[in-house]
């Protein structure tokens, strides 16, 4: 429709953020590990609004800052969760390496994609269909997830 669209992108990474930083916060066990995630959730929204305020253009835009923050900050919170799973039982494992997994690489080709505007389009095209790759992964573990943690286990009765 040629209308911009692109702070639909802004709104889902910072829900993205919020959803998942609660999500860690409902697991983690340890009360200053929580604190973090909700100081670092309260700092990012924080930077993010004076972002805004300073310079509204950047909600139409695709902003680097918003994504490199509320993914990187989502993927310190699933490493926190990894660590607790060192020594406690692995709850949300697989979820978490899709967590991980995706929004690295996903944010490392939205970083990238700045640089592909010179290129041609096929280049450039080259780096959506890889985050739509990553996605339909990320989606695939979270229903290996869904699986192993919450489908019922079926047992076999020997008689």
């Amino acid at each position: 429709m040629g209308k911009n669209n692109l702070f639909f992108t802004n709104v889902y990474f910072i829900g993205q953020m919020v959803v998942l930083g609660l999500f860690y916060y409902s697991i983690l066990k340890s009360e200053s590990q929580k604190k973090f995630v909700l100081w670092s959730l309260s700092l990012a929204l924080l930077v993010l609004i004076i972002q805004y305020i300073f310079d509204h253009t950047q909600f139409l835009k695709f902003n680097l800052l918003e994504i490199t923050i509320t993914s990187l900050l989502v993927v310190i919170f699933g490493l926190l969760h990894f660590y607790n799973m060192l020594t406690d039982k692995k709850e949300y494992y697989y979820f978490t390496i899709g967590v991980v997994f995706y929004l690295l690489t996903s944010t490392v080709l939205f970083l990238v994609g700045n640089l592909t505007i010179g290129l041609t389009e096929e280049l450039k095209l080259m780096s959506w269909r890889l985050n739509a790759f990553f996605i339909i992964i990320y989606y695939l573990i979270i229903l290996l997830e869904w699986k192993v943690s919450f489908m019922p286990k079926k047992k076999i009765n020997i008689n």
